[in-house]
């Protein structure tokens, strides 16, 4: 019987205390996680039929686009790799043949670039302060 209930002792404290540890390296992960940039490149166009064709040409790979992108002598078709910190809204968002796209406004322009969805998300901006009204002036009697 002894040698029965010290194993499991053994095995109920293990788990007690494995159990807090567990749960704090559960916690950190997904905030580490979070932290890290997404490493894959954001390819714009601003005209949704080039995107869709610089994507077939590449094979639906973002790395092969902006490599091909990288390249001077390659035709771009007016895309080009976007910067994720200068994403300011979303503008329009359309599906093709199974494909979803966003049309994304960028800082500096009025024109959107088209990508492929959900591949960038806008960066909002500070809250604006609401206009502070002046303080009434007080009657004097």
């Amino acid at each position: 019987m002894r040698s029965l209930l010290l194993p499991a002792t053994v095995l109920a404290l293990a788990a007690a205390l494995a159990g807090p540890a567990a749960a704090e390296a559960q916690k950190a992960a997904p905030a580490k996680a979070a932290a890290a940039p997404d490493p894959s490149p954001v390819v714009g166009c601003p005209s949704l039929a080039n995107l869709r064709l610089l994507l077939r040409q590449s094979q639906g790979d973002a790395g092969l686009a902006a490599a091909r992108l990288a390249d001077e002598k390659a035709d771009h078709l007016g895309c080009g790799v976007l910067s994720r910190d200068k994403v300011s809204a979303l503008a329009d968002h359309v599906a093709l043949d199974g494909q979803a796209y966003d049309c994304i406004g960028l800082q500096g322009t009025q024109v959107c670039q088209w990508t492929r969805a959900g591949a960038v998300t806008p960066v909002k901006p500070p809250p604006a302060e609401p206009p502070r009204r002046p303080a009434p002036d007080k009657l004097r009697r």
